[in-house]
């Protein structure tokens, strides 16, 4: 089934005190990182963002939330309302390490009777590193509406899919690359470790991956 990719990209990085998706981690800036790997999942790859400037620079389609100033589920809405797929891969720009193998995993845990596939991972769910189906949108409608903008009121008005680390063939092959792939970054001190990981040499090679 195809995909869209939705990167979210709206975040006023309070906690950070910059915009992390402009940081860079090595040779690259953070949000070309992970736009990059979700382009190897989907020729089809969104940006919510209401700061379009901020972003041409990627040369990709660039959607602004029609419900501003509701966070993540304003994103998701903005994405799932412009998107032309059924499915769609949701992920957030403060995680610099997501692979394109571990979303196809994801996307292959899809079954059309539920709206998500999330992942679970050392006990916390993942929304933001998660797929959904269009046929959220009018749940997703009626929870901005209602001014209801937390993720877990609206995963509970959802069938979804939980999966955890055993799900993972890259868990399978290496646990410790595994739970990089979750790292989220939202300070300066967790930027300073991304670097630290990165220089370790964490990348994804031909689908597989390298430590």
């Amino acid at each position: 089934m195809e995909s869209t990719m939705l990167l979210l990209a709206g975040g006023k990085s309070s906690r950070m005190g910059v915009n992390k998706a402009l940081l860079r981690i090595g040779d690259e800036v953070n949000i070309s990182r992970v736009a990059s790997e979700l382009a190897k999942v989907s020729q089809d790859v969104l940006i919510i963002t209401n700061t379009f400037d901020d972003y041409r620079f990627l040369q990709l389609p660039l959607v602004a939330d029609l419900h501003k100033d509701h966070g993540p589920l304003g994103g998701l809405h903005a994405g799932l309302t412009a998107s032309k797929t059924n499915l769609h891969f949701l992920t957030a720009c403060d995680m610099p390490f997501v692979s394109a193998a571990a979303i196809n995993e994801i996307i292959g845990n899809y079954q059309p009777a539920f709206d998500a596939v999330i992942p679970e991972i050392n006990g916390r769910i993942q929304p933001l590193f998660a797929v959904y189906h269009k046929s959220c949108l009018p749940v997703l409608a009626e929870c901005l509406m209602r001014q209801e903008l937390k993720m877990s009121h609206f995963l509970d008005k959802l069938a979804v899919k939980i999966i955890k680390e055993n799900d993972f063939k890259l868990y399978h092959d290496d646990p410790e690359y595994f739970q990089h792939l979750f790292f989220n970054m939202n300070t300066m001190e967790d930027y300073q470790e991304a670097i630290h990981i990165n220089q370790k040499g964490l990348h994804i090679k031909d689908g597989g991956h390298e430590l």
